[in-house]
């Protein structure tokens, strides 16, 4: 299960109101991000992160003549050490430089993947909309010819039972 930070353009209005405006949001993942790790200037240009990017050539540029000075393997090592680096802070960099432009935080969302964490947070917003409880009680076990089918949420469990059989 991933957190996705929910940021929102200074000129947003209503998420809930509009699809469109709902679009507008951006969810950005908090984990390691194997973009800034391999292509980390093509992935900066991409999100648009013009002063990482300054700071980034700066640093590399630092780093990598300190390191040829050492010889050997230094500076493959140090070049490695700088993409991990952005490998791991290249989200939280991304939402840094949205903040500067003016975005706020909406909220954090969590899911397997970022349309589970949309749907859970969009949830969650029209449950705050409408004054109704986010956390809804799970639907209950469909009974089919006395056996029981577990469910968690809408999704039927396969497999293994999550609590006592009521019936054998």
């Amino acid at each position: 299960m991933s957190t996705y930070y929910v940021m929102a353009p200074p000129d947003l209005r209503d998420p809930v109101a509009s699809p469109h405006e709902a679009d507008r949001l951006v969810f950005i993942p908090d984990r390691f991000s194997w973009g800034a790790f391999v292509i980390t200037i093509v992935w900066l240009l991409w999100n648009r992160m013009w002063l990482v990017l300054l700071g980034y050539l700066a640093a590399t540029l630092t780093l990598e003549l300190a390191a040829a000075f050492a010889g050997g393997i230094a500076p493959a090592i140090a070049a490695l050490a700088v993409s991990v680096l952005f490998g791991f802070e290249g989200n939280g960099l991304r939402r840094w430089t949205l903040e500067r432009k003016g975005w706020r935080l909406m909220g954090l969302a969590c899911g397997a993947d970022q349309t589970e964490a949309e749907l859970r947070f969009f949830q969650g917003l029209q449950a705050k909309v409408t004054g109704t409880s986010a956390v809804s009680q799970p639907p209950a076990p469909i009974v089919r010819a006395s056996k029981v089918i577990p469910r968690i949420g809408t999704e039927t469990v396969v497999g293994l039972t999550l609590g006592q059989e009521t019936s054998r």
